[in-house]
């Protein structure tokens, strides 16, 4: 039992958070299992939050801050079969060690800096979901920029939150208890999880997933010790409230920053809490990215990495195909379920369908270059670039070069914004991968779509010559 707990106040703060790779954040720690099968390789590793209420809380081991809310684990993956798979994990918690807050909070801001309230960085996305304070030129500054870095890149990601939102069995938490992503001492990279849990929902939820060390029962615990039951109810009320708007506004799918837009009006305060109020702060460049309001205390301190969780490469770690296990505070032995087996038979058609979707290993070569006289050229360029198997970042730069040759001549094109999309979502693809054949497929049908509109709109090659 710890001693001395300081705690803040509980601040009910709503807020967009979105950590772009969970593994990044901590080093990678491990690839984890998942049905029993070692896990190879880590391709995606998103954790989103919908957040409503936050905290920290001091003991003798350090200070953790507490981020309450929608929350939303995912993970793309794949086994040493070969086999890629996604999986995932709701949450209504994240807790934070102060050493990996204050990782997160010195990580690299690529834009708004002179903005405490918007972080836009390589390890973390967070806004305000109430904007009203803010001038109309800097909102749209920040939807831009949240749709290029994260709403685009992260589409289907997205849309599989927002629809596991709108499920009416999901986030039950007065049904299911809390479902908390962890990193203190004794429950390192792990999910814990109510002992509440209907039985069905506790079984399939257990199932080791990859990225994690396990997940545990014990968040009741846990909460108790560090809560008082007034406090837990209304973290309760508060998570209640957030499942009822974001499950019931509606939201334009080609332009997800419509999810904060339409949710603002019913989540506003008469007061919002925004750091630029803090007057001669906000000129001022601050040690750490405000992400908290209850970190603010502690803007000048800095807790050291602990040598004893090495941090190491995506690389070092799938190379190794080890998972490293956690060497400080071991958490006490869970309790534990008794689980039907679980047997599962691939189909021949499902297995077809996992080697089409199957990236290959690409040597990388030297982009050629891309006719920039007049659109219909670039968009042949284009086919031939994705037909003679190109590695993907290569034709992410590709269609790069292909929509700025085009915006040159053309203004409005209804496939200029899918130019933008492929650039977004290319260019952050693994190194020395190419397209899977079903990808391959798919795009050579939206390039040689997009031909066709230019040839309507222009008429052939030779015609087009004299337009532009």
């Amino acid at each position: 039992m710890y001693t001395n707990i300081i705690k803040s106040s509980l601040f009910s703060h709503n807020l967009f958070f979105v950590i772009p790779s969970w593994g990044h954040l901590l080093g990678y720690p491990t690839l984890g299992k998942f049905m029993n099968h070692n896990v190879s390789k880590i391709t995606q590793d998103l954790v989103i939050f919908l957040g409503g209420a936050e905290c920290a809380i001091s003991n003798e081991m350090g200070t953790f801050y507490y981020l309450f809310g929608l929350g939303y684990y995912y993970i793309k993956f794949e086994l040493h079969s070969g086999r890629y798979i996604t999986d995932n994990r709701q949450l209504t918690g994240l807790i934070l060690s102060d050493f990996v807050y204050d990782h997160l909070a010195t990580s690299i801001n690529i834009t708004l800096e002179n903005d405490r309230d918007v972080i836009v960085g390589e390890k973390l996305f967070k806004a305000p979901i109430d904007m009203s304070f803010k001038s109309d030129n800097k909102i749209t500054f920040i939807q831009g920029t949240l749709m290029r870095n994260l709403f685009i890149p992260y589409k289907d990601i997205f849309l599989e939150y927002i629809e596991l939102l709108r499920d009416p069995k999901s986030y039950q938490i007065d049904k299911n208890g809390h479902m908390i992503l962890s990193t203190t001492w004794d429950s390192y990279n792990k999910i814990m999880i109510s002992g509440d849990m209907e039985y069905e929902s506790k079984t399939k939820y257990l199932e080791a997933t990859a990225g994690l060390f396990g997940i545990n029962l014990g968040a009741d615990k846990h909460l108790n010790k560090n809560f008082t039951p007034t406090e837990l109810q209304n973290i309760r009320d508060i998570i209640v409230r957030l499942k009822n708007v974001y499950s019931s506004i509606e939201y334009d799918s080609m332009f997800l920053f419509s999810i904060i837009e339409k949710s603002a009006p019913f989540l506003s305060s008469t007061k919002p809490f925004t750091f630029n109020l803090e007057g001669n702060h906000m000129n001022k460049k601050m040690p750490k990215e405000s992400i908290f309001i209850s970190a603010e205390n502690r803007m000048n301190d800095f807790k050291e990495w602990p040598l004893q969780l090495k941090r190491q490469t995506k690389e070092e770690l799938e190379r190794t195909g080890i998972a490293i296990k956690p060497k400080l505070y071991q958490a006490q032995q869970p309790e534990t379920l008794e689980k039907p087996a679980v047997i599962k038979h691939i189909k021949k058609e499902e297995s077809f369908e996992l080697r089409t979707m199957k990236r290959p290993f690409i040597e990388t070569k030297p982009l050629p270059y891309i006719p920039h006289e007049n659109p219909l050229e670039s968009l042949v360029s284009l086919k031939k670039i994705v037909e003679e198997n190109y590695d993907i970042q290569t034709i992410g730069s590709a269609f790069e070069i292909a929509r700025n040759n085009i915006k040159k001549h053309v203004l409005h094109a209804n496939y200029l914004w899918e130019l933008s999309k492929y650039v977004n979502v290319y260019k952050k693809a693994e190194p020395n991968l190419g397209l899977s054949s079903k990808e391959k497929i798919e795009l050579l049908r939206d390039i040689d779509n997009w031909i066709k509109i230019t040839i309507q709109k222009f008429g052939n090659l030779k015609e087009s010559q004299k337009l532009f």
